[in-house]
């Protein structure tokens, strides 16, 4: 089943807003399996909307709109669909709670018939009643060609809540109908601290092999964090998990400890996870630079943290370095505040000043300039100081925008003290 999303607002096609809806509804078609063979980003043009839905509708099985169903003038997406398939427009009564979910207490004719334009669906189409906000969406199945259309909001939150909650059931379940009733199951891999590219060149040689058991490989690759998604189809559950398995063993049997979790796991739940299963109680701290306490931001952002998390310092300033963690005065003018030598430091004095079993370290550049002559944006040094005393220390290049690389460096962070853990396990 191929399908096509055709995004509208005439902000995107001038670059003044990211279309973020595209990437959002092709990432979760392609966890289910489902091919995205085509995305169009259009103006609010009536006749742009018209050909853009004729020619998506020759290449696929299913059109995905978003946007274009608000009570504004240039919100024409009802009409525009209309119009393509020769449908007329009518008002469904059931809608107007929601259309005038946000109307003043004064509400005027004209305002009251402008909101009402988001309760004028086609005719034979399935309404979608929103969860959030007040534009409602629609979905259309055109029988005699076997294909369907689904309308819903552009407003992300909006776009979201109807996409996951009406759209992609009804996807899935005719994903799973199709090819001769095959049943289709996925699983997600979660990496980190990994390229796209060498995760290609790791897993080759398993492209073939999951060729031969009906399994497909996709890879997602998203500041931090890679996905790879492993999907199934065949003539039942058992077969799929089997391959699934067989599969995804192959595959971090080459990645190792770049895979963190799977399908929804956040990184702190994997830290949490290795840290409950270390075979006895430990402890971690950090002392923090580049990311100005974000690394602890999301370590406590799991329930029961503070089990296990003593605390952080955001040593920011080399005042703070010097004061608070007792970092060398001279080895910051020596070396430069983000070196294997302060990071160093900063771990060892936030083990000791938390009475920690595990510290880290973390110091760089996140940009867009770096402050220390010669040395890049993305530049970062990482320190782990472990239990015995000992430490570990990663120099590491990030690129991206200031909070993709402030991301990326705790992503990468998180995981290597897991990794530690993982490998020091007392059982």
């Amino acid at each position: 089943m191929k399908s096509a999303i055709i995004c509208i607002g005439t902000e995107l096609n001038l670059g003044l807003t990211v279309n973020t809806n595209a990437t959002y509804i092709s990432e979760k078609l392609a966890e289910n399996g489902i091919e995205c063979n085509l995305i169009i980003t259009i103006k609010d043009d009536e006749k742009d909307i018209i050909d853009a839905l004729n020619y998506s509708l020759n290449q696929s099985d299913t059109v995905i709109i978003s946007g274009g169903l608000g009570p504004t003038d240039d919100d024409i997406t009802r009409k525009a669909v209309s119009e393509a398939l020769s449908l007329k427009l009518y008002k469904d009564d059931k809608l107007d709670n929601t259309s005038l979910k946000f109307k003043k207490k004064v509400l005027t004719d004209k305002l009251r018939d402008r909101l009402l334009r988001q309760s004028y669906i086609p005719e034979g189409s399935i309404p979608f009643i929103p969860n959030i906000g007040s534009a409602s969406g629609f979905m259309i199945n055109l029988k005699g060609r076997n294909k369907r259309i689904f309308s819903i909001p552009g407003v992300p939150g909006e776009m979201k809540d109807m996409f996951n909650n009406n759209v992609l059931p009804v996807l899935i379940n005719l994903s799973e109908r199709s090819e001769d009733n095959l049943k289709l199951k996925r699983k997600i891999l979660l990496t980190t601290g990994i390229s796209e590219s060498e995760i290609e060149e790791k897993i080759k040689d398993i492209y073939k092999e999951s060729d031969v058991l009906g399994v497909k490989i996709g890879i997602t690759a998203m500041p931090g964090l890679i996905k790879l998604v492993i999907v199934s189809r065949s003539s039942s559950d058992e077969i799929n998990t089997k391959n699934i398995n067989i599969i995804s063993g192959r595959i971090k049997k080459e990645i190792g400890f770049f895979i963190y979790g799977e399908n929804d796991d956040l990184m702190m739940q994997a830290l949490k996870k290795s840290i409950l299963n270390y075979g006895k109680k430990i402890t971690i701290s950090t002392a923090e630079s580049m990311t100005g306490g974000l690394i602890s931001s999301m370590i406590t952002d799991i329930p029961g943290s503070s089990d296990y998390f003593c605390g952080g310092i955001i040593s920011y300033s080399n005042y703070a370095k010097m004061n608070l963690l007792n970092v060398k005065k001279d080895d910051l003018n020596k070396y430069g505040a983000v070196s294997e030598q302060v990071c160093r430091q900063m771990a060892l004095s936030s083990k000791k000043i938390f009475n920690s079993d595990y510290a880290i370290g973390v110091s760089g550049f996140a940009g867009p300039e770096a402050d220390e002559k010669g040395k890049n944006v993305g530049l970062v040094y990482t320190c782990i100081a472990k239990p015995d005393g000992s430490f570990k220390i990663f120099e590491s290049r990030f690129t991206g925008t200031r909070t993709e690389i402030k991301f990326r460096v705790s992503q990468f962070v998180l995981n290597m003290i897991r990794i530690e853990i993982e490998k020091n396990r007392v059982n």
